[in-house]
């Protein structure tokens, strides 16, 4: 039995496991993240999308390299979203900008 929960849980890991959508928190003001989301070769895709809540003691960027910036400040509980038709992947870049404090959960997702 235990090995059989074992499995399953791996299992779950696993398959949880997602390249075409991330969810992170971020807290550490002093650095930029960068994440990549990268597309299924048998999925369609007609969008992405970018869902911001928290708050920042100042403006934080968020930028879809090589396409657009959005500036963010304060209290933040917002949806940046735009085309996608799969094919390439998508970088996004998490910029502290001019805050240093804050708590803001942030969703990728194509």
């Amino acid at each position: 039995m235990k090995n059989l929960l074992l499995i399953l849980s791996v299992f779950c890991i696993i398959s949880c496991k997602t390249k075409d959508r991330k969810k992170i928190t971020i807290t550490d003001f002093s650095k930029i993240r960068i994440d990549t989301l990268k597309p299924y070769d048998n999925k369609s895709y007609v969008g992405f999308y970018i869902k911001l809540k928290g708050y920042a003691n100042d403006s934080i960027k968020i930028q879809r390299k090589g396409y657009y910036d959005v500036i963010l400040t304060g209290q933040l509980d917002t949806i940046i979203n735009g085309d996608y038709y799969g094919g390439e992947d998508v970088i996004f870049v998490f910029k502290p900008y001019l805050a240093n404090k804050g708590k803001i959960e942030i969703e990728y997702s194509l």
